[in-house]
């Protein structure tokens, strides 16, 4: 995994939010990037499932059908007409969607890598806001379980979050940051993705946040 380009790719999009949202320049923004770090994992975790002891269900949601967004997932590109036609304002006359060819869904999508490359994200720009962004992945092949390496993140993202607040040394800061990284890097592979598979799914989602800055999200 090349973290190098990683990190100056999210240093771009970082400059792009910040230039959207100036108030944000010059300020300490470490404390809302750390809990938005954690709420990804719990959104990731949701998508993984193995925490959810008390269901029959626990498969990772790793495939889900896109819904055609021409259509609305109908198949018919005159299926705005179903409504009025009901109520006797009009007639409905199936159009087959032409960008879906009538199914509904036009792509698909791994919901669990999905809010993995989130997590990512934010925890490229913690690094970023840190100035500790200068060292290779070096994978600590734990070999624990996906919950055990769930817990670490969130451990060490609040543990970094305290060394902040109560204005630790840099040298503590650096040490649980790269304990943050390289647990998350770790969950990566326990989860089952490849690392080539993590980066395409970075740069696509790094593409979405970008169109969404300029689309006022």
């Amino acid at each position: 995994m090349n973290l190098e380009k990683l990190f100056e790719t999210q240093a771009q999009l970082d400059g792009h939010i910040y230039t959207k949202h100036p108030e944000l320049r010059g300020q300490d923004n470490l404390d809302w990037k750390l809990l938005a770090l954690q709420v990804e994992l719990a959104e990731c975790a949701n998508e993984w499932r193995g925490f959810k002891k008390w269901s029959t269900d626990q498969e990772p949601r790793t495939f889900e059908k896109v819904e055609c967004a021409t259509c609305q997932g109908t198949g018919d590109e005159n299926y705005e007409m179903v409504q009025e036609a009901a109520e006797g304002n009009g007639s409905h006359e199936y159009i087959q969607c032409e960008e879906c060819k009538g199914t509904g869904y036009d792509g698909e999508r791994n919901p669990l890598l999905e809010e993995y490359v989130d997590c990512l994200h934010f925890a490229l720009s913690i690094g970023i806001e840190l100035q500790i962004y200068n060292f290779n992945f070096i994978s600590i092949n734990s070999q624990q379980p996906t919950m055990d390496l769930f817990m670490e993140v969130m451990a060490f993202t609040t543990e970094l979050y305290w060394h902040h607040r109560n204005d630790g040394m840099i040298k503590e800061k650096e040490s649980t940051y790269k304990s943050v990284l390289y647990h998350l890097l770790d969950l990566g592979q326990t989860l089952g993705f490849e690392w080539e598979q993590v980066e395409a799914a970075y740069y696509a989602k790094n593409k979405v946040n970008h169109e969404r800055q300029e689309s006022g999200y």
